[in-house]
């Protein structure tokens, strides 16, 4: 038994474009992941940060706007803010594709901040203006830019930043293409979509541990059970699972950055008891809030260790 064809993934994705919540890591200007393929992000999504995309292995069909196409092994497409965007591949029963999508994300404000405090970086600007239609690069520069999207995984600190600008710096370098005819997503734009999109927006800067369901279903004029209908049509995923991931993402940056105890930090991420904080922890992360501690450490104590 197969997957769903293109054409009928087209159909019903059209129906359930969701606004995929992106969280960046609090010291970094950018997030950059690895996922397999069927993921519960491999979806028809938008999002207001642009998208830089790789696909390592694995073919099928894509939904770029309005554009459908086909994709193959090392295709690297740029995402416009707000422009739906999907890759579907015809798979067997059970069958997954490890690490098909390599991924890296980042504001609008944070490239257009980047570009006018360096003029050299000039020249990306017209390409980040055409990314509202979605662009495939194509040729030997962009194999390498896609290899160097994938090494940029392995890197940490002003080592990783180096290169995530030299990959979008020579973004300018590279033959491309515009996928989509018309530029964006006119639905998305909707007064309730907006208004909800700039309440997740806030819950993001938000401390997780004061965030209370009926406060916020109060904030934007909705009784808690109409607010859980619309921040899942919006979202794609409950307000629990949503505030969870944030609670946790809190959670790594406490137990990475400071000595308090696990029990206080679980307190302080907004969960009302350890068992729980630990449960879910290991859920999201897949190891212990102490395991996941001690590597962090090893990761920022190994180049001092490596020079003494």
């Amino acid at each position: 038994m197969r997957n769903p064809s293109g054409a009928q993934h087209h159909a019903e994705a059209r129906r359930a474009a969701v606004c995929e919540l992106i969280l960046p890591p609090r010291d970094e200007s950018f997030r950059w992941h690895r996922h397999d393929y069927p993921a519960s992000i491999a979806c028809w999504n938008y999002h207001p940060e642009y998208e830089l995309h790789l696909i390592t292995h694995g073919s099928g069909r894509m939904m770029i706007g309005d554009h459908i196409g086909t994709f193959a092994p090392r295709q690297l497409v740029l995402i416009g803010p707000g422009l739906p965007h999907a890759w579907f591949s015809p798979l067997a029963e059970g069958e997954t594709l490890q690490g098909r999508d390599v991924v890296l994300q980042f504001t609008q404000k944070w490239i257009e901040g980047l570009i006018a405090l360096c003029p050299e970086l000039g020249a990306v600007a017209r390409i980040f203006k055409d990314a509202s239609y979605g662009l495939e690069f194509t040729g030997d520069r962009a194999l390498r830019l896609g290899m160097a999207l994938e090494d940029l995984g392995t890197l940490q600190g002003t080592a990783r930043l180096s290169a995530c600008i030299s990959i979008i710096a020579s973004l300018s370098e590279c033959s491309f293409r515009k996928l989509a005819i018309r530029a964006g997503a006119p639905d998305i734009d909707r007064p309730e979509i907006r208004r909800m999109n700039g309440l997740i927006r806030t819950l993001l800067s938000s401390d997780p541990a004061e965030i209370r369901h009926e406060t916020l279903a109060e904030s934007v004029g909705m009784s808690p059970s109409t607010f859980s209908r619309q921040f899942r049509a919006t979202t794609g995923e409950t307000l629990m699972s949503f505030l969870q991931r944030l609670r946790i993402g809190h959670a790594c940056h406490l137990l990475a950055t400071t000595d308090e105890p696990i029990t206080d930090i679980s307190c302080a991420s907004g969960f009302s008891n350890i068992s729980n904080f630990n449960r879910t922890f290991l859920r999201f992360r897949g190891c212990t809030p102490r395991d996941f501690r001690r590597q962090s450490r090893q990761i920022v104590n190994a180049p001092a260790l490596q020079e003494s």
